[in-house]
């Protein structure tokens, strides 16, 4: 399983981290929850979920690490003003990498969709993800998600149980005004 945890762009959110929590509602929709957790779903993973916020201003890339641990999420729900929270900047590559290592090679007890079933659940993750439209063309779908911004973090909430593959992924659209989290667990 391949979930990108490097320590190449690591970014060093402040600690304690002050803000109080965003009272920034979760706007996914079924269709589009249902497209941003395809790939674990494929996979077969523990647990999984997904959120999409607006900020009210554009977001500065940059904020990004200080402002996901505050959002109205499960999966960063009781992070402590000093828990672990890490979080990287990651190309487009190893985003893909990620959501096709997860939906084709499956989680621990998942055998996975294999070949283009696991491509097309990736596709349809990284389409959610990036703010593509859920009926988009390939070339669509790949335009929007070059000019995301993507970031990969873990942390330390009994959401996830950093066992054996937990991670979250964020999206920062091109123009910094949506923000799209997918989460994945998967423990023994």
């Amino acid at each position: 399983m391949w979930t990108g945890a490097t320590g190449a762009d690591r970014l060093e959110p402040a600690t304690p981290r002050p803000q109080p929590p965003s009272p920034l509602p979760d706007r996914a929709t079924g269709e589009l929850h249902e497209a941003i957790v395809a790939a674990p779903h494929a996979g077969d993973f523990g647990c999984y979920g997904a959120w999409v916020f607006a900020p009210e201003q554009p977001l500065d890339p940059a904020l990004v690490p200080a402002f996901v641990p505050t959002l109205p999420m499960p999966c960063v729900e009781g992070l402590a003003a000093e828990g672990r929270f890490e979080i990287s900047r990651m190309s487009l590559a190893e985003i893909w990498r990620m959501l096709f290592s997860a939906a084709s090679e499956g989680g621990v007890y998942g055998g996975g969709a294999h070949g283009a079933y696991g491509r097309r659940a990736a596709w349809w993750s990284l389409a959610g993800l990036s703010g593509a439209a859920l009926d988009a063309t390939a070339e669509e779908v790949e335009r929007q998600a070059v000019q995301t911004t993507w970031f990969r973090f873990e942390c330390d909430t009994e959401w996830f149980h950093n066992e054996i593959y937990d991670y979250g992924i964020v999206a920062l659209s091109p123009d910094h005004r949506r923000i799209a989290v997918l989460a994945v667990t998967d423990t023994d």
